[in-house]
């Protein structure tokens, strides 16, 4: 009588090789979904988060520095200034004499504030989008998912912003104007003002190339398909900038 075969045990799955942290800086923006894999096998690493806020916070100094340096911005932000004050003069609550002092302080000062703005923004900016994809996937996904791997799925997802911002300095030099192409271009008598258009003065390509990459981090650390955590987190964008404008 012929012995039943043994049943075939299926091969145990690979784990994706490891990747140095340069690697994972760079690949983000390439194969995001092997990088995600690679954060959700390995061991929790901070400079996985700290390296990417800490590159954030040196590029948008400089943005900063850069952007505030150019004559053009510099008339422009003078200009509305002026208008802010001479709305005050009139209504009686500054004087005139006051009124110059406080529009030479805020020249002065307009750099240094900028600069602490920027750095603590960027450490914020990522702590905030690791809260923001935890409380999608327990709410929402339902699935578990630890703070300190979704402060990971942030931080190298914040590199797309550290492009983006690196390529908005490059383009104001060399234009002299503060201007990044979005949907804003699509609304005739855009008002950044009007909160029902902030989300098209945001909408740039490398803010949903951002949602996109955070999407695929939410899906691969919560096991889920990428449609189901792409809504989510778009969903949450839009709400984003329609209410806080591009401050997260």
């Amino acid at each position: 009588m012929d012995e039943p075969l043994p049943a075939l045990e299926s091969p145990p799955q690979a784990s994706p090789p490891a990747m140095s942290l340069a690697a994972r800086l760079l690949n983000v923006f390439a194969i995001p979904g092997e990088v995600f894999a690679g954060v959700k096998a390995g061991r929790s690493s901070i400079g996985n988060w700290l390296v990417p806020a800490l590159l954030s916070a040196v590029v948008g100094t400089l943005a900063a520095i850069a952007i505030l340096s150019q004559p053009v911005i510099q008339q422009q932000m003078r200009e509305q200034q002026a208008k802010l004050m001479a709305k005050q003069v009139q209504a009686g609550t500054l004087t005139s004499a006051q009124a110059d002092q406080m529009l030479a302080l805020v020249e002065k000062l307009m750099v240094p504030i900028a600069v602490i703005v920027t750095v603590v923004a960027s450490v914020v900016r990522v702590l905030w989008w690791a809260l923001v994809l935890r409380l999608l996937g327990q709410m929402f996904l339902k699935v578990k998912l630890g703070y300190s791997k979704m402060l990971e799925v942030a931080g190298l997802g914040t590199m797309i912003s550290v492009l983006g911002a690196i390529v908005t300095l490059l383009l104001t030099v060399k234009f002299g104007t503060f201007e990044t192409p979005g949907l804003r271009f699509v609304v005739d008598d855009f008002e950044a003002a009007r909160k029902s258009q902030l989300a098209l003065g945001a909408a740039t390509a490398f803010s949903f190339w951002l949602a996109g990459v955070m999407s695929v981090g939410l899906a691969r650390l919560g096991d889920v398909p990428f449609l189901r955590a792409a809504w989510l987190v778009f969903a949450y964008w839009v709400l984003q900038e329609t209410l806080l404008g591009s401050l997260f």
